[in-house]
């Protein structure tokens, strides 16, 4: 059994220069066939036009990305085999493909790093299919006025009426966590822990034989992260440049492409803000620690979580000169964009995470003023880089809320085992 982790799977391509507009018209006519993939949640492909850098050209590049559940060998492997006469037609469009080369390798090797975050971990879309349907059965049931007697009596007769349908009663077995699952969701506490061991034990060697060169070295350490950080902050203050409010007829034209029932996507890409040279660096490295606390740490504490979205993902792309957002989410634009800041911690949250992007109002070491001074600057930024997707695959379950997608999965694990009346009251207040 392989588990169902949700992660993210992104591919950045640069194009050949000659072939971007061949590449536009193939994804605007494209019909690709992920239905066929079981392990899909969403996927998002669109062209990032090249842009340039301090001076330094960014290519135009292909991004596909996916949302996917279980271990990543096993998504490539279902993509290859499901579409894969379609992904080399696209493909071909790309500096690295060639007519000869595996397409598995040519997937894995260009796979890039992201901060991933999913509001519906460890889930496959079959899942989430069949916790509707249930659900839905349960609700009917109740509908036709079989709410009588205590709330334990009631939960009791839901649960003969599963157990009597052939295609509910799986609903009555709990939910197996299946070999890999704890790895897969806390990789990066397990990295961080492989690094520090052997540090922290040399150091501690260390002092009982050269104690004054394991000081010297940790204080080299200390004053080069000092005096990385008070680059950035020296570069906050540089800053000239935030965006505006945009224009009324751009945002009504960005807003036409987001009313979709009730899954809705938006990307947004741009580079990050040209002063301080230090910035690509901690970009990538605050990312990567934002994806850690997006994990959770395990017994410390619990993922984020962020009121509407689906997933959503971060990539410092371009050795961190770019910077990019994908994100699938329940409301209209936005509002799912004051989502980001309408909680406690939101804005400082946010500052880390958009906070090096040209045009985000200025920040004070990092964490500090941003959207939380000017957060109608942080819409416009998202509204200046947002750029519409140029193919966008929903799941079969894009009518579904992730509050829904939550619920359900809580009605389902609530007919597990035995209750109070307490806990059955609250269980059927659920539906």
């Amino acid at each position: 059994m392989r588990h169902r982790v949700h992660a993210g799977y992104t591919l950045l391509l640069p194009l050949r220069p000659e072939r971007v507009e061949a590449a536009r018209a193939w994804l605007a006519a494209a019909e690709l066939p992920f239905d066929r993939c079981r392990t899909t949640h969403f996927a998002t492909i669109t062209i990032l036009p090249a842009d340039e850098y301090r001076k330094q050209p960014l290519p135009a590049t292909l991004l596909f990305a996916t949302s996917f559940c279980g271990p990543a060998d096993a998504h490539v492997e279902e993509l290859v085999q499901a579409m894969g006469s379609e992904l080399r037609a696209l493909f071909a469009h790309c500096e690295s493909f060639s007519s000869t080369r595996d397409l598995t390798e040519l997937i894995t090797a260009n796979r890039h790093s992201d901060c991933f975050y999913s509001g519906m971990q460890n889930i496959s879309p079959d899942d989430v299919s069949r916790q509707a349907k249930l659900r839905d059965a349960i609700e009917q049931w109740l509908g036709a006025g079989n709410i009588t007697g205590t709330a334990v009596k009631v939960r009791g007769r839901i649960q003969e009426l599963v157990r009597s349908r052939e295609d509910l009663k799986w609903a009555l077995e709990p939910d197996p966590v299946a070999p890999g699952t704890w790895v897969a969701m806390h990789g990066r506490s397990l990295a961080i822990v492989a690094a520090l061991v052997p540090i922290v034990g040399l150091s501690i060697a260390g002092l009982f034989f050269h104690p004054t060169i394991v000081a010297a070295v940790w204080l080299g350490l200390l004053l080069i992260v000092a005096a990385i950080v008070f680059s950035i902050r020296l570069s906050e203050d540089e800053q000239t440049y935030v965006s505006g409010r945009p224009a009324d007829a751009d945002v009504r034209a960005l807003a036409a492409t987001q009313n979709r029932p009730v899954i809705n996507e938006f990307v947004i890409a741009g580079r990050i803000k040209e002063e301080g040279v230090m910035r690509p660096m901690f970009l990538r490295a605050a990312l990567w620690l934002v994806a850690w606390l997006v994990q959770g740490i395990p017994r410390l504490r619990t993922p984020m979580e962020i009121p509407t979205v689906a997933t959503a993902r971060w990539i410092a792309a371009d050795r961190g000169r770019r910077l990019i957002f994908i994100s699938n989410y329940t409301n209209a634009a936005e509002a799912y964009v004051r989502d980001f800041i309408d909680f406690p911690t939101g804005a400082r949250d946010i500052n880390i995470s958009f906070g090096f992007g040209r045009g985000y109002p200025k920040t004070h070491w990092i964490i500090n003023g941003g959207a939380a001074t000017d957060p109608n600057a942080f819409a416009y930024v998202v509204a200046e880089h947002q750029r519409p997707a140029a193919y966008w695959y929903r799941g079969p379950n894009a009518n579904l809320s992730i509050d829904n997608i939550r619920i359900n999965r809580q009605i389902r694990e609530g007919l597990v085992g035995t209750c109070t009346e307490g806990e059955a009251q609250k269980w059927l207040h659920l539906l």
